[in-house]
């Protein structure tokens, strides 16, 4: 069922746990069910019609972890199994948590939100989850769907790995060992309260506000941002969360973690930018080595192990490799040659009469120069950046408003962070507009996303990696003078928000194996924070599923 989401009911607002609830009536006809959370009612599951309205004066059938077995059929083709009882409450107790995180961050989370199994005492079987996951991988019906479900597998198994450890990355929010760690962890500390006070809309804004659900879309979600390289740098060598055992990370280059540490608010839809287009660009750069060079690196390479662990024998050793270089070179025409210029150039330049160069030697004495072997090699990887614009003319009071609140939201979610509370209460000014800070925390960061109808991403154009945002451009006069309505607000504005994405492309990001700590997972909480987007795999055959990718 699609309906329209509850708000503000006697029960609360609806939210969406991403699983459907559904079971047989006494009378046999299938009824059902959305949930709801209240600050004071708790989190409730409650029946609603054909339309997805609610329906008066019947109980709940869950309230806050607990089902209530009475209401509950039994021995039918649609009654709730066990396992479906565990599987509806764990997406319960995260998608509670995430709406009071969205719209009360300062709330402090009930307890059976956070508790395995069941409150009213009924033992969880831990592993139905892994099963019903496993069967889902089974019974795949395409490949995508098999990744889907496998990295979901894969993210449940590592969650109950880390269940009840104590968190030993810095990243996380743990407590860190060391006394270096814990100077870290107490400037992170520094910045607490942000998040909160960044978390400004606890429903989606959107210009225009009559923008169809349907309609194509550019969807852009806030983070706190996260140091991905945090739990590479951190000095531990076993578990730890976001990362697998691991010995050392010399040889395998540095773990990269997702950097979205928290979704900040509902989000912003705005429609399709008219400027949409994506470069991807690559360093390759010119770069020579003469026949010369090359012949001193052959010769070095013979013995370049010998000179990590005796250290070249005091000096000796590059003295030996340099005549033995010069030796070789003079058995030969052409680099006897060569080697004869190199002499010629080094005593006229020791002479006093200025530098000379063995290629000048070479020019006006034979006329020949030596060959640079010159190639483009890759040199390097580059960043990509986006700029979009949009014309926004609010056609009412609260259309002003919306668009007044999507300007304040991107000025204020770039803007870098100075420390809002301290450990100690002595310098009241800490946190306060003008206040002293040490330090400058990184802005929040971006999620773009381009969507079509049933919030799905569309294939024909580029994906994202996070983003910064660079620059947030308004311009107050885009018809060339001002002219506002009776409120002072502008008839029109031109936004211009320039992105930059946080890392290079690479080519595994097109990979449908991606990094559990990494992989966009919208069925699991920590998936949820993933950065990578899945990308599908090009089929000849089937080729109506493929997409452009980054």
């Amino acid at each position: 069922m699609t309906f329209t989401p509850i708000a503000n009911s006697e029960f609360g607002e609806e939210i969406n746990p991403q699983v459907e609830i559904s079971q047989q009536d006494s009378e046999g006809n299938v009824r059902n069910y959305k949930v709801f959370f209240s600050e004071t009612g708790g989190t409730t599951v409650r029946a609603v019609d054909a339309n997805g309205q609610l329906l008066q004066n019947v109980e709940p059938i869950y309230k806050d972890g607990v089902w209530d077995q009475s209401k509950l059929t039994k021995n039918t083709a649609s009654s709730l199994s066990k396992d479906d009882q565990l599987r509806i409450h764990q997406a319960i107790q995260t998608s509670t948590k995430e709406h009071i995180d969205a719209t009360a961050p300062g709330l402090a989370k009930p307890k059976w939100t956070t508790q395995e199994g069941y409150a009213n005492g009924i033992p969880s079987d831990k592993d139905a989850e892994q099963k019903r996951l496993e069967n889902k991988i089974k019974n795949a019906r395409n490949n995508k769907e098999r990744v889907m479900y496998t990295r979901s597998l894969r993210n449940y198994n590592k969650s109950k790995v880390n269940k009840g450890k104590t968190n030993q990355g810095i990243a996380a929010g743990g407590t860190a060992t060391g006394q270096g760690q814990k100077a870290v962890g107490a400037i992170q500390n520094a910045f607490s309260g942000a998040e909160e006070a960044d978390t400004l809309f606890k429903k989606i804004v959107k210009y225009p506000m009559d923008m169809s659900n349907s309609m194509d879309h550019m969807f852009i979600q806030c983070y706190s941002y996260r140091a991905p390289y945090a739990a590479a740098l951190d000095g531990k060598t076993g578990d730890g969360l976001f990362r697998k055992k691991r010995k050392s990370g010399f040889a395998f280059g540095s773990e990269r973690t997702t950097p979205y540490k928290r979704k900040l608010g509902a989000g912003i839809k705005l429609p399709m930018p008219n400027n949409m287009s994506d470069g991807n660009p690559r360093n390759w750069g010119e770069q020579s080595m003469d026949a010369g060079q090359m012949g001193a690196v052959q010769n070095v390479s013979k013995n370049v192990l010998t000179s990590f662990f005796t250290n070249d024998f005091g000096g000796y050793g590059r003295t030996a490799t340099k005549l033995s270089m010069q030796g070789e070179m003079l058995t030969q025409e052409s680099t006897r040659g060569m080697s004869m210029a190199n002499k010629i150039a080094q005593l006229a330049s020791e002479s006093g009469f200025g530098d000379v160069s063995s290629e000048q030697v070479l020019s006006r004495s034979v006329g020949v120069v030596v060959n640079s072997n010159t190639e483009l090699l890759f040199a390097g990887v580059s960043l990509r950046s986006f700029e979009y614009q949009w014309l926004m003319s609010p056609r009412n009071r609260l259309e002003a408003a919306n668009v007044r609140m999507i300007i304040r939201a991107f000025k204020q979610w770039s803007a870098p962070k100075k420390i809002r509370k301290i450990d100690n209460g002595e310098l009241s000014n800490v946190g306060k507009a003008g206040g002293p800070s040490f330090f400058l925390g990184t802005p929040n960061i971006f999620r773009l996303r381009f969507v079509t109808n049933g919030n799905r991403n569309i294939l024909g154009v580029n994906k994202f990696k996070p983003c910064a945002l660079q620059n947030v451009d308004i311009n107050y006069t885009p018809e060339g003078q001002w002219m506002a309505y009776e409120n002072g607000m502008p008839i029109s504005v031109m936004m211009t928000l320039r992105f930059a994405e946080l890392e290079p492309i690479y080519d595994t990001d097109y990979s449908p194996d991606v990094a559990e700590t990494r992989a966009y997972d919208e069925s699991t909480e920590m998936g949820r924070l993933g950065d990578l987007m899945p990308i599908s795999i090009i089929k000849q055959n089937s080729p109506y599923s493929s997409d452009v990718g980054y």
